[in-house]
């Protein structure tokens, strides 16, 4: 991924994808899935977000997605919106449903909805279904944003115990309000039965056709039980639900004010919006280039309970513009630093095509920065670790490495050419850069290198040569449980101990971050070589490297199958 000149190595690799893709055309059916390597569900892979894009376009695109290593595809709502239009600019219409039925003039009806979900199926693909449940199209600005559009459903828009108060939020640091009051349309009262059998019903005729789950758009908005204004809308919906187990669900909580995160990851999972935030601060968007922005997600939710962007449609056409001004590089550069992770699910979204803010005509496919090679690298390689833990290493502030236990790794460089020189727990052997970038790396004695050029990544899996007569250590995945580490904002607790595997006592080689989900107690998977004796600490650092050493003497601990999980606190 540079930023200017496409090397040879891009070149072959889009070849070698399009004739993937060429090739899959006369596969049969029955086996497109397995010819691609996604893995079995949409948490273990990765979702495209096909922004505005009609059913059959996605359908005509489904041998492209597979190819390039996508597991799951959001449509945008499938409920009916409040106008036919399919300018751009007014992709905000598909937002303003006006009922709970599956069809609009912008993305197809309910038979192109199903033949998309039958097509998805034979290549493994999942469809998730972006679903608007808090609120309804309105009537216009200003004075009439909270009365409901002429032509919203009778059923809905003439029942008054369909609605909260026609108001907007004035507090946002007020839960009540958040749940009760609007965001500048019409607030459905998501507590009333009857509204949610309609909404049940159309979830479930969804997924009748074939669709594998949902985000909820606006969930925290979306009144949690046990909680002033509370209700049992979450826990009646998803648990009426057909096929539940199978389904991937998510709903939309934007961080701020009284968003309640860790309660709706009770219910679902979530989105942590500011580690995006942090994620284009880390690729130089609107700071200075540091990867340390992107290490830790920053929420006290186990990282499988969330989904992770670089952008969204929202910081992309939202009146903000937060992020329609990032160029292809630094997006690129965002997705290989989340979706090489191993708990997140990352979500890829696609932006509209043509020239200006909203090139595309409603319907019509965005750009093709997806069908980038190296995009596809890394989400093959996210496929092929499915099961494998995960380990944050960085070299100075432009340079991170994400390790995958002991079979794989992401290298990313947002500077000039590097000399990698990095502790791994990598297996041993020679490891050729499934990136544009090419070239080789090698992992031994505990330690991986090689040359990595400018703004480039490498991806590394599938070791070739094994340096060496001797048979690899057997690894053991060591669970290190450091209790009451309490930290401040920006800091993030990691391992260093006297083994290249833990850094070698160099708190910039230091192992982590782990993670916060049981905060104060940092809980960090690390493999390490069986039978060794180490000595290690734990420390904090932020992202500034400033470092806090655990007080006492260095603990101590030999690598034991039977015994693999350390607990100790921060400070003796």
């Amino acid at each position: 991924m540079r930023k200017m000149a496409r090397p040879f190595w891009k070149y072959v690799l889009s070849l070698a994808l399009l004739l993937q893709i060429v090739g899959a055309a006369g596969v049969p059916q029955a086996n497109a899935a397995n010819s691609y390597g996604l893995p079995a569900t949409t948490k273990e892979g990765v979702i495209f977000h096909a922004w505005n894009w009609s059913f059959d376009n996605i359908r005509n695109n489904l041998p492209a997605l597979a190819a390039a290593g996508f597991k799951s595809v959001q449509t945008s709502p499938i409920q009916g919106s409040k106008e036919p239009t399919m300018q751009g600019s007014s992709w905000w219409v598909l937002y303003q449903p006006i009922n709970f039925k599956i069809g609009n003039a912008q993305l197809g009806d309910r038979e192109a909805f199903r033949r998309l979900c039958e097509e998805a199926e034979k290549y493994g693909i999942n469809i998730i279904v972006d679903v608007v449940a808090n609120h309804t199209g309105n009537a216009g600005g200003g004075s009439l944003q909270y009365q409901p559009a002429a032509n919203v459903d009778p059923a809905i828009k003439n029942n008054s115990n369909f609605w909260h108060e026609a108001r907007g939020v004035e507090d946002w640091n007020n839960r009540w309000q958040v749940t009760q009051w609007g965001i500048g349309l019409p607030d459905l009262n998501t507590s009333n039965q009857q509204l949610q059998d309609m909404i049940i019903a159309f979830l479930n005729d969804a997924i009748s056709l074939g669709a594998d789950g949902f985000r909820f758009d606006a969930a925290k908005h979306i009144e949690l039980p046990n909680e002033t204004g509370g209700s049992n809308f979450w826990t009646r919906v998803l648990g009426s639900l057909q096929n539940k187990e199978n389904l991937y669900i998510y709903g939309e909580v934007l961080q701020g004010g009284a968003d309640n995160f860790a309660g709706y990851a009770n219910y679902m999972n979530v989105t942590p919006s500011e580690y995006g935030h942090q994620v284009r601060n880390a690729v130089g968007f609107s700071s200075s280039k540091n990867v340390n922005y992107a290490q830790h997600y920053g929420v006290s939710v186990s990282p499988s309970k969330l989904v992770t962007w670089v952008e969204t449609h929202d910081t992309y056409a939202n009146d903000s513009a937060e992020s329609t001004n990032m160029n292809q590089w630094q997006t690129e550069m965002g997705w290989a630093m989340i979706a090489a992770r191993a708990e997140a699910t990352s979500l890829y979204f696609n932006r509209p095509a043509g020239s200006g803010k909203f090139g595309s005509p409603l319907g019509a496919p965005g750009n093709d920065w997806w069908k980038d090679p190296d995009i596809a690298a890394v989400n093959k390689f996210r496929n092929a670790m499915v099961g494998q833990p995960e380990y944050l290493r960085t070299q100075g502030n432009e340079i991170m490495l994400i390790e995958r236990g002991t079979k794989g790794m992401t290298i990313v460089n947002l500077g000039g050419t590097a000399q990698i020189n990095s502790p791994t727990a990598l297996a041993s052997g020679t490891y050729t850069n499934k990136a544009s970038g090419g070239g080789t790396f090698t992992a031994a004695n505990g330690r991986i290198t090689g040359t990595l050029g400018a703004g480039q990544i490498a991806v590394l899996y599938g070791a070739g040569d094994q340096p060496g007569t001797g048979t690899e250590n057997e690894m053991v995945n060591v669970t290190f449980n450091v209790q009451n580490a309490t930290t401040v904002m920006g800091q993030n607790v990691f391992i260093v101990g006297n083994i290249p595997a833990l850094g070698s006592w160099n708190p910039a080689n230091a192992v982590g971050p782990a993670s916060p989900a049981n905060y104060p107690t940092w809980t960090i998977t690390i493999p390490l070589p069986k039978g060794t004796a180490i000595e290690f600490k734990a420390i904090k650092k932020d992202a500034s490297n400033n470092v806090v050493w655990g007080s006492g003497a260095n603990r101590t601990y030999t690598v034991s199958a039977s015994n693999p999980t350390v607990t100790f606190n921060f400070n003796n």
